[in-house]
């Protein structure tokens, strides 16, 4: 199946200051291209979103792949139609906060089942979310709890996306670091702030950005999304009862756990209930045979969700990239959690070619356009059937990006930097084979951040650039001036095909002579320590622009925000892309990264 490049839309819509003349303005349809055929099946309801923007409340919604082209929407206000558009957004000059907002298609017979939305007096919601208690180590170190990051899935099944949270104690720890840690805990919250359930992984599994990955998709079809992630003995779902041995304690002096068995559970979305759970492949065996002896690298764990068969997702659980790399893919279906492959760079087939070659991430894409995802691992790629798909020996990496970065050309495109001084700096490579299309020499450092995507308009596709090679270079590879002020997220936030920059707990428009800040987030935190990155940024709700997820200061709130600039462009939700809703999936795991769908939107 050929793969659309460019998946933009646009439409046009005078906004009339006054509400009787606005409902008397002309409508011009938007021209609505459908969203990548190789979909997710999330039944999603309209996402409608109403927020304070000046004197006035902006509203957005979800286009949805199943509205026909030249879709119009009729938008109400306390039950009085008030306009039809063509666009996804529309902004209500001079109405009152606390209006209660609906929007249905034109032409639909009876108002959508969604219910009507309120209002905000603010340019953002507030989760609210409930601490944990805090505790003292073994060792008598005190610690308290803060709101990490986060993941978001249909839970019950209504249309909307709930919020999966992980709290991190204080004393979490990378893996190079000794010292015990406190439980991590799991939450599930409502976008009204009803917690679901928690989950409490108990003492023998450690907390740190590599320990725990969680995804939460809708893994046996019934609407519903699973939750799943690593377990181990005295792990607590949210109903209570505890997986293995409620007694075991496997922690060394060290705060280290190198020993006793480990599980990989699958959790009911709507009550947190252990559903399914079988050993964790592949285990540890011995840990020196990872690199090291105190088990920095053995304990290196990514997690993703691909469609490996085209028709359904399966789990991927991946075990070290440093040295030894094992990626597994499972199903669960009917119940039951069923191993399907096991690439295991140690094997007789692979070869010593094969290690070392891991990122601190992953990325799932159709990289072959067969209808069937790869795994893309860093300086390999991992095919739907578990072979190794490709290997350029470029080794280990701290930044990773998968999209169709030169829309120019066939296919999909892998942005890279690399650890090692001996390899290149930054390289661009086609995802389908890995063969280099342009490259940064070495900078004779490690090269830890770097970033690919479209962010100005001046220069067709996306560029690139990291934090260890001066400039911004095109698709060619080419500098083109300017590097931009951070290396860390992407977003698209205002009303153009272009990306901005996410970094820490600001937005930034990309220009060549300075970056313009469009959005300081009041009363946050990022989180990751220098890593600054957001709980979760997505398209959870409203337009096709994504909002960005930040725990408040105290930790008692989760903040949503979304933009309230108007768009011309009309665009089916992200997440009805299969591509960028997989990487929503996977942004949780390890050193996150911002998600990319499968076309390019400028």
């Amino acid at each position: 199946m050929k793969r659309a490049k460019t998946l933009t839309a646009l439409a046009a819509l005078v906004l009339v200051g006054s509400t009787a003349a606005v409902a008397r303005a002309s409508v011009e349809p938007a021209a609505v291209t459908a969203a990548d055929p190789q979909s997710t099946t999330e039944n999603l309801n309209r996402g409608l979103i109403s927020l304070r923007a000046g004197t006035g409340n902006f509203l957005s919604w979800r286009l949805l792949k199943s509205d026909p082209a030249g879709v119009t929407f009729d938008v109400y206000r306390d039950g009085t139609k008030i306009t039809t558009t063509g666009k996804t957004n529309f902004t209500d000059a001079g109405a009152k906060v606390g209006a209660a907002y609906t929007v249905r298609p034109t032409g639909a017979s009876t108002l959508a089942a969604d219910a009507p939305v309120a209002a905000l007096d603010a340019a953002y919601t507030d989760v609210p979310i409930q601490i944990p208690a805090g505790g003292t180590t073994p060792d008598g170190v005190a610690y308290t709890y803060a709101a990490n990051d986060a993941s978001v899935g249909d839970l019950d099944g209504d249309g909307s996306y709930e919020i999966v949270l992980k709290w991190d104690p204080s004393n979490a720890k990378d893996n190079s670091q000794s010292g015990y840690t406190g439980n991590v805990f799991i939450d599930a919250y409502k976008l009204n702030g009803t917690r679901l359930w928690r989950i409490d992984l108990g003492k023998n599994i450690r907390a740190g950005a590599h320990y725990t990955q969680f995804q939460v998709f809708d893994y046996d079809g019934d609407g519903k999304a699973e939750v799943v992630m690593k377990t181990a003995d005295g792990s607590k779902d949210g109903t209570g009862v505890v997986i293995g041995s409620s007694t075991a304690d496997y922690r060394n002096s060290s705060g280290y756990i190198l020993s006793g068995p480990e599980f990989l559970t699958v959790f009911a979305g709507p009550t947190g209930k252990a559903l399914a759970t079988a050993d964790y492949v592949v285990p540890r065996g011995t840990v020196s045979s990872w690199g090291d002896s105190y088990g920095n690298r053995v304990d290196r764990f990514l997690a993703g969700t691909a469609y490996i068969n085209g028709s359904y997702p399966s789990i991927i659980m991946a075990r070290g990239y440093y040295t030894r790399s094992v990626i597994v893919a499972w199903d669960f279906r009917n119940g039951a959690l069923t191993r399907k492959w096991t690439f295991d760079s140690n094997s007789s087939t692979n070869g010593s070619a094969w290690t070392g070659q891991g990122n601190h991430q992953l990325s799932i894409a159709d990289v072959d356009s067969d209808g069937k995802d790869e795994i893309l691992y860093g300086a390999m790629a991992i095919d739907d059937n578990g072979a190794g798909l490709w290997k350029n020996g470029q080794g280990h990496g701290d930044a990773y990006h998968v999209g169709d970065l030169i829309p120019s050309r066939a296919g999909l495109e892998v942005f890279k930097v690399d650890e090692d001084t001996s390899k290149l700096a930054a390289w661009m490579a086609d995802a389908k084979t890995g063969a280099i299309i342009w490259s940064n020499a070495s900078c004779g450092c490690d090269n830890g951040r770097g970033v690919s995507d479209d962010i100005y308009a001046g220069s067709p596709g996306a560029e690139s650039w990291s934090s260890g090679v001066s400039g911004l270079f095109n698709t060619s590879g080419a500098n083109i001036g300017r590097k931009p002020s951070s290396t860390n997220f992407v977003i698209w936030w205002d009303g153009d095909a272009q990306r901005e920059l996410l970094d820490a707990t600001h937005i930034d428009k990309y220009g060549t002579s300075a970056d313009t800040r469009l959005l300081t987030a009041s009363g946050v935190h990022s989180n990751n320590s220098t890593k600054a990155t957001p709980s979760l940024q997505a398209d959870i709700q409203g337009d096709w622009r994504e909002e960005v997820i930040w725990p408040t200061t105290d930790n008692k709130a989760l903040r949503i925000y979304s933009t309230t600039d108007a768009t011309s462009i009309s665009h089916v939700s992200l997440m009805q892309d299969r591509m960028y809703r997989e990487a929503v999936a996977w942004q949780n795991t390890a050193y996150n990264q911002p998600p990319h769908p499968s076309f390019a939107l400028g």
